[in-house]
């Protein structure tokens, strides 16, 4: 058995979505506080502090909207498999 698929793993996968969420908002709070004393052209700081606002709200959102779903398997259309898969 996959850890994904024991009893606590979506509560557990929901709440490091949240916890995801949480630092992407704290990022975003310290880029708008640096906004108003900053020229923001230039510094490598601000561009950090939006890459991980972008990344940790879409990588929590991900995680607290599906859970464990993310690990589903899909079925791929046989145009875009491989070759060497016939």
């Amino acid at each position: 058995m996959v850890w994904y698929e024991k009893a606590g793993a979506s509560l557990l996968l929901r709440v490091a979505g949240v916890g995801t969420l949480a630092i992407a908002y704290f990022a975003g709070a310290a880029l708008r506080s640096r906004a108003g004393t900053v020229a923001l052209n230039s510094d490598p700081v601000a561009y950090l502090l939006a890459a991980t606002t972008f990344l940790c709200a879409s990588f929590g959102s991900i995680l607290t909207v599906l859970g464990k779903h993310i690990f589903d398997k899909v079925e791929v259309s046989r145009r875009w498999s491989r070759a060497d898969r016939d």
